[in-house]
């Protein structure tokens, strides 16, 4: 058996006291504490980058904030009519992924100089209703395999490329 000697301050006499008659000895108890330790230190440095995201959730009238730690993946947008919807993707820092959807006006049909543009000619765009935005949700998935039939496969493809990418690139520029 190997021999370790740990040095302990007088303020901190209690704290191994009580470790040891709650863990069934000192050693025990240590290496458990040593164990937690290692395992939270290993769970950062596996998370990088990863940072608290805070999504704003919206269906009618509720508004709720939901926050996850994370790093986005990607931004992908999809246009349908005078509506655009944009999802981020996030890759959580317990192994899933998280999707934020936001349906909003396709601002970029304001900018058309055409006299046909099709936000003057369509009456459902003079409405209040169309100018705010639509709903914010979030999704979670364990994996791309769960969101077949759910989201666009443009976009599970473009998920499945940024889970195979690196996650940092270091250039030598």
């Amino acid at each position: 058996m190997v021999s370790r000697n740990v040095y302990v301050s007088a303020d901190d006499v209690e704290l191994f006291d009580r470790a040891a008659s709650l863990g069934g000895g000192l050693s025990s108890a240590v290496a458990a504490g040593l164990r937690l330790f290692v395992a939270e230190r290993e769970r950062e440095d596996l998370m990088g980058e990863m940072k608290t995201v805070e999504v704003e959730v919206q269906t009618d009238a509720v508004a709720t904030v939901k926050s996850f730690v994370g790093r986005r993946l990607l931004r992908y947008e999809h246009g349908e009519g005078l509506r655009r919807t944009s999802y981020r993707v996030y890759a959580t820092a317990k192994g899933q992924l998280a999707v934020y959807r936001r349906d909003d006006p396709d601002w970029r049909a304001l900018t058309s100089a055409d006299e046909n543009n099709p936000i003057r000619e369509d009456p459902s765009t003079w409405s209040a209703q169309w100018w705010a935005s639509g709903e914010k949700t979030l999704s979670v998935f364990a994996d791309t395999d769960a969101m077949r039939a759910i989201l666009p496969d443009e976009l599970i493809a473009a998920v499945e490329a940024a889970l195979r990418a690196p996650e940092v690139e270091a250039l030598d520029i």
